[in-house]
């Protein structure tokens, strides 16, 4: 007797008549029972990964960066005489996980509640001898929160097993997880060592990787943990060396490319002619995604980190600098020539999109005003969502932003006040069209810095 549970979010669920994701549980109903010496694995239907390889090429590398993450195969699965096809099999969170990683694997392991919680909110205790009162949760929360640079290097140092977290963060964004903890606040969990007494992220949930071979390594960090590292001098340092370090001893490109070939030439004859070839076409499209994003990521170390941005007067321009995110399909960004000849930075949008440009600035504590003006032409509301238009925003808080212009719309200055707290942070500014049909002009010349007093 086995326990099975249905498992997925919104874009992976699929209905038991379908093709399911499916958790196993084998002490769900048998004290004690073991498959192969695993009480627990997953079935991914991976509707999400096409090429079944995401959650593989995953977990091998964050575990040759040292970061703790489960085992990943594959199955042929069939349910009640259906024959359901090939899914990725993932080894579950359990204590023999911990157990290859650990000497004591007796701590608290930590799930989120839902999607978007952090360590300073609700998290589920999975299974652990340590104590239920989320102490070891809170004290790295505090740490996180601490206002004192200085100070929150310290505690995050007695808290959080720091090496194993810049590997953490570093793995997430060179590999495109973005739906990850860094970026999305998802697909994690937390771990406290009992020999160290420090608390330890686990990468989870990676079928959505390698997904933009040019998106930012050094991003505007969601999670509380890793932006709170970032925003320590030391902590982008010691980021950007791990970075460099990942780059050359473990995201070899020819390696990771050997390792979907054999994949695929294990899988194959498990499968039949049709699987087979799209199997091999999605395999092809990874090995390039991967290449393009370690050459992406080499070229990105190359520039030099930001300094401080000093202000002459209360205003600094910002009419250059800006790079192109999350081009749409059917849509366009491009920097152009406006009719009447001013020099902007265009978003066409396509049938679903959510495309900016963006730009970061290391600021000193302050308030601040993200000023620039732009026209509209078309632009209609996504079918589904919310904070649709044409908008300035800082993703610093969810105050930080303009109002939302939609329609046809003249030149048009909009501001996006914001507060800068720490003695310094490295603060992301976004032109952003989230629309699903319409035309938005950025004036490059009237975008700009303003110094509040």
């Amino acid at each position: 007797t086995v326990g099975i549970h249905l498992k997925g979010s919104i874009g992976s669920f699929r209905s038991i008549d379908d093709k399911p994701g499916l958790t196993l549980s084998f002490e769900k109903f048998v004290p004690q029972q073991r498959f192969h010496g695993l009480r627990k694995f997953h079935l991914n239907n991976s509707v999400e990964d096409a090429s079944y390889m995401n959650e593989l090429i995953g977990s091998d590398l964050f575990q040759a960066a040292g970061v703790p993450a489960p085992r990943v195969g594959h199955a042929i699965v069939e349910l009640n005489g259906r024959a359901l096809g090939l899914y990725v099999l993932k080894e579950g969170f359990a204590e023999e996980f911990l157990a290859r990683f650990f000497s004591q694997p007796e701590g608290n392991l930590y799930d989120i509640a839902r999607e978007g919680h952090d360590v300073n909110e609700a998290m589920e205790k999975d299974f652990g001898k340590g104590p239920d009162d989320r102490s070891d949760l809170e004290a790295v929360a505090a740490a996180a929160l601490e206002p004192d640079l200085r100070r929150r290097r310290q505690r995050l140092d007695r808290t959080l097993d720091v090496e194993r977290f810049v590997s953490f963060m570093a793995m997430e964004i060179l590999l495109g997880h973005r739906d990850g903890y860094c970026l999305y606040r998802n697909n994690f969990r937390v771990y406290q060592d009992v020999d160290s007494g420090r608390m330890i992220f686990f990468p989870h949930g990676m079928d959505q990787m390698f997904g933009n071979p040019r998106a930012a390594i050094q991003p505007t960090m969601n999670g509380l943990v890793a932006r709170a590292f970032m925003e320590m001098p030391e902590g982008r340092a010691a980021y950007r060396s791990r970075c460099a370090f990942l780059i050359t001893n473990v995201l070899n490109a020819d390696r990771i490319s050997q390792r979907i070939d054999q994949t695929i030439a294990r899988l194959r004859p498990a499968l039949n002619r049709e699987a087979s070839a799209a199997l091999e076409r999605e395999g092809a499209a990874l090995k390039e995604r991967v290449a393009a994003r370690i050459i992406q990521a080499e070229q990105q170390l190359q520039q030099a980190p930001l300094e401080l941005l000093r202000f002459e007067s209360n205003t600094v321009n910002l009419s250059t600098g800006w790079q192109p995110v999350d081009i749409p399909e059917g849509g366009r960004l491009a920097q152009t020539n406006t009719a009447d000849g001013k020099r902007a930075l265009m978003i066409r949008a396509g049938p679903v999109t959510s495309a900016s440009w963006r730009t970061k600035v290391l600021l000193p504590r302050g308030r601040y005003l993200f000023q620039g003006k732009l026209k509209t032409e078309g632009v209609e509301r996504l079918k589904f969502g919310k904070n649709h238009g044409a908008v300035l925003k800082v993703p610093i808080a969810p105050s930080a932003r303009s109002e939302p212009v939609l329609g046809n719309q003249a030149w048009k200055t909009l501001r996006a006040p914001f507060e800068v707290a720490e003695s310094e942070r490295e603060v992301e500014l976004v032109c952003e069209l989230r629309a699903g049909k319409g035309t938005v002009w950025f004036d490059r010349e009237a975008l700009c810095l303003i110094r509040v007093p």
